[in-house]
């Protein structure tokens, strides 16, 4: 088989300027053979030690795919290089601007039809986009909301039957305000630019860390009004799944409180009513779509609570696990890191379930070292998360300063879940360039991506951290093979059961040979034509 690789002009002088370069480079400087060989060889083994290694597994097709979305990294890394013109994904996210040009990409169109496989770090709260709660939930009847002028003029929601009285924070419905605006999208608008962490000036906006985590933690006070609504909260699930569906992701595994759930009545229903509905909704969904492999639930508890509180959650884990097998899979504390207990101080609590008899086997999916301060109490979260046997890690970010940590963690196949925009909005690192899992890709760790509470800042539910550890963290000879691992990792390092794994596989691999297909198809007609015989 032999394929024929042609261009429209502009691309053709792209190609040819690359290719001079490289001619002028080599007049200037021949390379002995000798050298050149061993530059050669030890630059292929190096690439055979990466997430992916070099590619050379990739089928025919693949290859043409490859070539596609190489060609166009390679002239946007090498224009930046070379020329210093902008580079969209090293930029902050939440800067429109840039993300705007990632999008325009031909390598984020061909990513966000990829088969994505799985998510497996993934807030409740923040599955769903702003757009969806805007325009579908704040429309609905009984919805109220004020502006809080005690906390940055946030607008908070809730739905009642009749609003209590506040006086520094006036209920009023929202179909009121809406109303009185004379301007329903406009007003849409600025409901949505309020509960966003989206901004015109992110660095001035969010100088530092603890800036970023204090807007962070609002935006949660500001959806849960209405995410919390019974009537609400089964449709903000399904929603949820079927943009990620639409984001070519088939399986989640969904991080969450249980927190109360009401109704407009009062009534308050508890942990198993939310866990039920969790289960039902996932079970329709799937029934609707059968290429969907499903969810699972990651019981939570905050990070900020006394070690009795801790361990009353730990306990309703337990029971939650041995009465939902196979749909809740483990426990975990969330919350900011740096400012919170460490998981030691919590170590008595955590070791409860494998000190009962018989032992039970809480699997735990610990956050740990989402942290740049080495050698602090909350750098050696890693420490404990490896001794309470954590089955993953989220974040990890600063695993690479613990050789001894990072050795063993590889060993037991202890899956790092990477989120590279959450780590770049919440205030981790600038340039993703210099996203610590860029080392960890390069050695083909245990790690997958995901993309943590992508609502929060207007993400896609996967596409967009996919796009940028394309361009920024796997290397600019680095292509469809590291994303086909990372992919495949999702699956691989999930919480599914066995049989229902080899299942989901099987359904990824389907996708998988489509999407080559589809990618091969649209570009015989765009600006490469693609002849394979």
């Amino acid at each position: 088989m032999a394929d024929r690789l042609t261009t429209r002009p502009g691309w053709m002088s792209v190609v040819c300027l690359l290719g001079l370069a490289a001619i002028l480079i080599h007049c200037v400087t021949a390379i002995p053979a000798g050298y050149a060989a061993k530059r050669s060889a030890l630059i292929e083994a190096e690439k055979s030690l990466r997430t992916g290694g070099t590619g050379s597994s990739l089928s025919h097709k693949e290859q043409i795919v490859d070539r596609i979305l190489m060609l166009e990294k390679r002239k946007l890394i090498e224009a930046t290089r070379l020329n210093g013109s902008n580079f969209a994904a090293r930029y902050n996210f939440l800067n429109m601007t840039a993300r705007a040009d990632m999008e325009a990409t031909r390598g984020f169109q061909i990513i966000k039809k990829m088969p994505k496989g799985g998510v497996l770090h993934v807030h409740d709260e923040a599955i769903t986009s702003i757009d969806w709660l805007v325009s579908n939930v704040t429309y609905r009847n009984n919805c109220y909301m004020c502006v809080d002028s005690a906390s940055d003029f946030r607008v908070k929601f809730h739905f009642y039957k009749s609003p209590p009285q506040d006086a520094a924070c006036v209920w009023r419905l929202v179909s009121a305000f809406r109303r009185e605006s004379g301007d329903a999208a406009a007003f849409d608008k600025t409901l949505h630019n309020n509960m966003s962490m989206v901004v015109a000036d992110p660095t001035t906006a969010y100088p530092d860390l603890s800036t970023a985590w204090t807007r962070f933690k609002a935006y949660f006070a500001q959806v849960e009004g209405l995410v919390l609504y019974a009537p609400v909260f089964a449709d903000y699930l399904w929603e949820g799944m079927l943009q990620f569906r639409e984001d070519n992701v088939q399986y989640l595994e969904i991080r969450g409180l249980l927190p109360p759930v009401y109704e407009l009545n009062g009534t308050v229903h508890d942990a198993d009513w939310v866990l039920n509905v969790y289960k039902q909704g996932v079970a329709h969904f799937v029934q609707q779509y059968p290429d969907f492999t499903g969810a699972r639930f990651i019981k939570t508890s905050l990070r900020s609570k006394t070690s009795p509180d801790i361990l009353s959650d730990v306990k309703e884990a337990m029971r939650l696990y041995l009465q939902n097998p196979g749909f809740v899979v483990g426990f975990d504390l969330v919350g900011q890191e740096n400012s919170h207990h460490p998981l030691i101080y919590y170590v008595d609590d955590l070791l409860y379930p494998s000190k009962q008899n018989p032992p039970v086997k809480l699997p735990y999916f610990f956050h740990a070292g989402e942290t740049d301060w080495q050698g602090s109490a909350v750098d050696y979260n890693l420490v404990d998360a490896l001794l309470l046997n954590t089955t993953r890690i989220g974040h990890g970010y600063a695993l690479y300063k613990h050789p001894l940590l990072k050795d063993r963690i590889r060993k037991q196949g202890i899956a790092v879940e990477v989120n590279p925009i959450s780590n770049q909005v919440l205030k981790l690192v600038d340039d993703p360039r210099n996203h610590p899992a860029a080392a960890l890709i390069a050695e083909n760790f245990p790690l997958v991506i995901s993309s943590d509470d992508p609502a929060a800042w207007g993400a896609a539910p996967l596409s967009h951290d996919f796009y940028v550890t394309f361009m920024t963290m796997i290397g600019e000879d680095a292509g469809l093979a590291t994303l086909k691992q990372l992919a495949n990792n999702s699956l691989r390092y999930s919480a599914i059961q066995p049989m229902e794994k080899q299942k989901a596989e099987t359904q990824w691999k389907k996708k998988w040979d489509s999407f080559i297909q589809e990618v091969i198809r649209d570009f015989t007609s765009s600006d490469f034509q693609i002849v394979v015989g």
